[in-house]
């Protein structure tokens, strides 16, 4: 049983690590990069509000679209001998990437149900720093890795595991998380600071150039 939840700890892991690296890094040193496509999908949704039409098009017309679902399920089929030894850990991996590949699309063709639901995600899209926020499913390795942004704070998840939880709960969990990752936290409050003062200085620089 407890495969279970490690599998979705790794596969949260996997997509901060894949996307950051081989979906940004990478494809900015090797513009021949399959994953160049990926700059496509933060113009379509930069464009729109967040909305990325791509979603609705089948896998086999659009590289984009290809490119996730055939990552996803290559993940799948990697891990799918562990099912021998370990079956809970390899449905985990199972659900991971159903998990995503399910919110990531819901998220781009109804942004509101994205800013209820995915925060995080919308900021990666949405604010003054596109390079940061890397988690899509659930924002864990981003407070771990101190990369979370909050843009707008009315919309932020009021906890690092980005669920609904109960206020009796929520606030020992938050306690107990900044204190587990305390220099995290802190490069977590330097980067909501730093985001609100480059949305003041392009708002203002808008106003000027009005």
């Amino acid at each position: 049983m407890l495969g279970f939840p490690v599998a979705l700890l790794g596969v949260n892991a996997f997509e901060w690590y894949a996307h950051k690296v081989w979906l940004h890094e990478f494809p900015r040193k090797h513009r021949n990069s399959p994953f160049f496509t990926h700059i496509r999908h933060h113009k379509r949704a930069r464009l729109n509000g967040f909305e990325d039409e791509g979603y609705t098009q089948s896998m086999w017309k659009d590289q984009e679209m290809f490119n996730e679902k055939a990552a996803l399920i290559g993940l799948c089929v990697v891990f799918t001998p562990t099912v021998v030894v370990a079956p809970f850990f390899t449905v985990g991996v199972y659900y991971g990437a159903w998990q995503y590949w399910h919110k990531h699309s819901k998220a781009h063709l109804d942004p509101e149900w994205a800013k209820a639901n995915l925060p995080w995600h919308y900021d990666h899209h949405m604010n003054t720093n596109q390079d940061a926020n890397w988690c899509v499913t659930r924002p864990w390795f981003d407070y771990i890795m101190g990369t979370r942004v909050i843009g707008e704070s009315d919309i932020a998840e009021t906890n690092p595991l980005g669920m609904n939880l109960p206020q009796w709960l929520e606030k020992p969990v938050n306690r107990v998380v900044r204190r587990v990752l305390p220099k995290a936290f802190t490069r977590l409050d330097e980067n909501r600071e730093l985001e609100a003062q480059r949305l003041h200085d392009s708002q203002a620089t808008e106003v000027d150039a009005a």
